[in-house]
């Protein structure tokens, strides 16, 4: 059993004269129910590795320790954030489509059967013209990702979907025509560029 001598009684510091909750110090044990004095540890500053910022954390104590894992939580989420959306969908498309509506969701609103926890981005547009479609692009957390999804596709009525690297693509038409529905496929593929497996070969 540890006792406590002369010696300890100098050597301590301590942060309060009376023990927790308010209880009188008893005289045989002048530091009874004691604090050791905890200097406050600084964090120096951190620089989100994506964000090229400086976040300048204040001391770190145990009352504020939460806020500081936090702070390292909300960058991290940041990190992850994609680039936006390239143009995709210009005002007029295979020179017989006019768009008519552009719009981002956010992935709980996405329209189709995909996984929100892999949805980056999601930007949809409409168009008129030999008729009328959707267009709905997907960026996807990996083109992984984006390759088992179209595997995995049920095809539907008036419909052509595809995948290029990290994007999966969904076209829903009414009454268009064959050729001009092929020219507006043709140039959203260009405008996603080449794939880039093929560009390593």
């Amino acid at each position: 059993m540890n006792t406590i001598t002369p010696r300890m009684t100098r050597i301590t510091k301590t942060t309060q004269e009376s023990a927790p909750g308010g209880g009188a110090v008893l005289r045989r044990l002048p530091r009874a129910g004691l604090n050791l004095a905890i200097n406050a540890m600084v964090a120096p500053p951190f620089r989100a590795p994506c964000e090229n910022q400086v976040v300048d954390f204040a001391p770190v104590t145990r009352r504020n320790w939460w806020k500081v894992t936090f702070a390292f939580a909300g960058t991290g989420s940041a990190c992850h954030r994609s680039q936006p959306f390239p143009d995709l969908f210009p005002s007029t498309m295979g020179g017989l489509w006019r768009r008519t509506a552009l719009s981002n969701l956010s992935p709980s609103d996405a329209p189709d059967p995909v996984s929100r926890t892999t949805i980056d981005q999601l930007q949809t547009a409409s168009y008129e013209g030999p008729g009328k479609l959707e267009a709905r692009v997907y960026e996807l957390s990996s083109p992984a990702v984006a390759l088992d999804l179209a595997q995995r596709w049920r095809p539907s009525a008036d419909t052509v979907f595809f995948y290029r690297d990290q994007f999966f693509v969904v076209i829903k038409w009414q009454d268009a025509d064959r050729k001009a529905l092929q020219s507006f496929v043709g140039e959203l593929e260009a405008r996603l560029g080449k794939p880039k497996s093929k560009e390593k070969s």
